[in-house]
């Protein structure tokens, strides 16, 4: 069994209901539901996937509106994120006082919905290098749905949180890291239910996608501990900036 503390990551499973799981699923596709009934789509389920791809080739100013939406104001995504369970394994890994570092985040992602191969299968990097947070800061992965090889699977590299901060260029707010061995990378399978936790200074990828898979939904939240010191010598730097952008 892995630990967070050797390897880098702690995988807890069914630490919520599938259930709870599936309900924020569903209220996410009810955002996109509602575009397909506006524009007279088929709105039935069995085509839910053909319409997210129909209304992100026809419609892609909507269909990225629609994820703004979810992403800053979905209440089920962010009462997860705050959930209790979820809170106390943080402070069981060593968080004494945890602390968003940025807005949750959910991810509806598979090759038919993006323009570069880049939005749904990111390259090696780690997350601290953007978050520029407390050392001990941790991520949580929590797929909406079973993780399988055809859905593409994170993939890790146990124990390289070790090396610290490793990257050397910037991508799309990502830092990642130039020439990585695949043999490296280990696939993390989940079920719906099952949380990844893991340090910012791991090094991780997406792993490969189908395009005859189904679409990979997922959230991903980031948490800083409010009483390193380092962290707290540095000021509490926050590099995420939220503004809009139309003003009177």
């Amino acid at each position: 069994m892995s630990s967070l503390k050797n390897d880098g990551y702690i995988i807890k499973k069914n630490l919520f209901p599938k259930e709870l799981i599936l309900s924020l699923q569903k209220n996410a596709k009810e955002v996109f539901k509602s575009q397909f009934d506006y524009f007279k789509y088929d709105n039935i389920e069995e085509n839910f996937e053909s319409n997210m791809v129909k209304l992100f080739n026809e419609q892609t100013d909507v269909f990225i509106n629609c994820g703004k939406t979810i992403q800053q104001g979905l209440i089920e995504l962010y009462k997860l994120a705050v959930n209790d369970n979820l809170i106390g394994e943080l402070k069981k890994q060593g968080l004494k006082k945890p602390n968003l570092c940025t807005r949750p985040v959910l991810f509806f992602n598979h090759p038919n919905l993006s323009k570069e191969e880049f939005y749904y299968k990111t390259p090696p990097h780690q997350d601290w290098g953007s978050m520029l947070g407390s050392l001990d800061s941790l991520v949580v992965w929590i797929p909406l749905i079973d993780i399988t090889d055809e859905n593409g699977p994170l993939m890790i590299i146990p124990k390289s949180h070790t090396d610290g901060l490793v990257t050397d260029t910037v991508i799309g707010g990502f830092s990642t890291i130039s020439d990585m061995d695949d043999s490296l990378f280990t696939p993390v399978k989940l079920e719906c239910g099952d949380v990844l936790i893991f340090s910012s200074f791991l090094i991780h990828k997406s792993g490969d996608m189908q395009k005859n898979s189904e679409i990979r939904w997922s959230c991903h939240f980031r948490y800083n501990n409010l009483d390193d010191s380092d962290f707290i010598k540095r000021g509490y730097p926050n590099p995420y900036i939220y503004k809009p952008l139309i003003s009177n």
